[in-house]
């Protein structure tokens, strides 16, 4: 198995990241970019060489389009939401699906309700097609990011469409059942679509059990277009491919259309989903486990400090409240320690004092960083 604990700040610079790239010139620690410091797993790898030897650079072989849907409805099938090939459409990000939606499932002028704290494209990209951002904050309660359902119900009223992001970037939260038939219950009442990035799903730590929104119910597949891609979890961003998963024949019909105006994706990225899908499933289990353990070493550092956070049940990405910092603390981070971290406003209005701060990477990376940052409280 992968040792993971031998990479350094040294060795992330030399690969010449976008996460670990310079700013101004300067050095700094990559904490920003959603993506791992570990490299993908064996069998991807092996797919990949195997492509490149044999020169297969060119466009999407049929029968890989055919394996990488049939893949996906596999990995979905172990989540007990078992959807056929055909439900499959393949494009070249979870963001494309999105644009895809924007772009011709809406009527001009919409209202998308976002939760927040939000991936940040789902705050600016609604408005790039002429539609209105609504805004939800969401609530901090007993130590655990929770949605506001009275206020998604109120800002429901109007709108015409619901972004939802399970598992959550950038709180981590996995929805339960009760809380995700809250949501289709809002989306039904009012008529929303409603698109599910699930991207994170491959990254959720026991007990916590990710559900498909669209598994729910009829009701619920009738509205959803879901989203998701190896690209997190097997650490492949770059080849761009991502799966839309559509399971009501209705819906179907606007997809089709929808689709027609995708960015389709790399050749590369639709031969290694099958790999990591399928064979992957030692690596990822050490991967989570070895994220696992990076949370219990934030959680050591930041006991005790003026520093907090909600103990994420997934991904690789930790919201922290940083107000001890003072103002602008994502900044002040990046200049006084060369730490880059996300700054929270730019996950949501009101969410200024927060960091999304990544832990993808060795305890010797993580723990650096992180004495770094508490040694500004001093």
């Amino acid at each position: 198995m992968t040792n993971w604990d031998d990479l350094n700040e040294d060795e992330m610079r030399r690969r010449g990241s976008l996460k670990w790239s310079a700013v101004d010139g300067q050095p700094i620690s990559g904490h920003w970019v959603a993506e791992m410091d570990f490299a993908t797993s064996p069998q991807v790898a092996t797919v990949l060489h195997e492509a490149v030897e044999n020169g297969l650079l060119g466009y999407i072989p049929r029968p890989a389009a055919a394996a990488a849907k049939a893949a996906t409805a596999d990995m979905y099938s172990q989540l007990n939401w078992h959807i056929n090939d055909e439900d499959v459409w393949l494009v070249s990000s979870v963001l494309e699906g999105l644009r895809a939606m924007l772009r011709t499932l809406l009527p001009p002028d919409s209202t998308v309700v976002v939760p927040t704290p939000a991936y940040m494209p789902f705050l600016s990209l609604p408005q790039l097609f002429g539609h209105r951002v609504r805004q939800v904050p969401s609530r901090l309660v007993e130590g655990q990011w929770e949605l506001d359902f009275d206020a998604l119900e109120t800002a429901a009223t109007d709108a015409q469409m619901l972004i939802l992001c399970n598992p959550w970037n950038p709180t981590g939260r996995v929805l339960t059942e009760e809380e995700l038939r809250q949501v289709e219950q809002i989306a039904t009442r009012h008529g929303l679509l409603v698109f599910a990035d699930e991207i994170h799903c491959p990254l959720v730590f026991d007990p916590a059990t990710h559900i498909p929104y669209a598994s729910l119910s009829e009701a619920a597949a009738a509205h959803t277009v879901t989203a998701v891609s190896a690209s997190k979890g097997y650490n492949v961003a770059g080849l761009q491919c991502a799966q839309v998963v559509v399971t009501d024949a209705a819906l179907q019909e606007k997809w089709r259309e929808a689709d027609r105006f995708t960015a389709h994706p790399g050749t590369l990225g639709v031969l290694a989903v099958p790999a990591a899908y399928r064979e992957s499933g030692a690596w990822l289990a050490q991967v989570k486990n070895y994220l696992q353990g990076n949370i219990e070493l934030i959680e050591q550092v930041l006991d005790g400090s003026e520093l907090s956070w909600a103990r994420p049940q997934s991904t690789y990405l930790g919201w922290i409240d940083a107000a001890a910092l003072g103002d602008k603390p994502a900044q002040r981070i990046l200049e006084r320690t060369g730490v880059r971290v996300n700054c929270g406003s730019t996950l949501g209005t009101g969410y200024e004092r927060f960091i999304r701060f990544n832990f993808a990477s060795s305890r010797e990376v993580v723990g650096r960083s992180l004495d770094r940052i508490t040694a500004l409280l001093g």
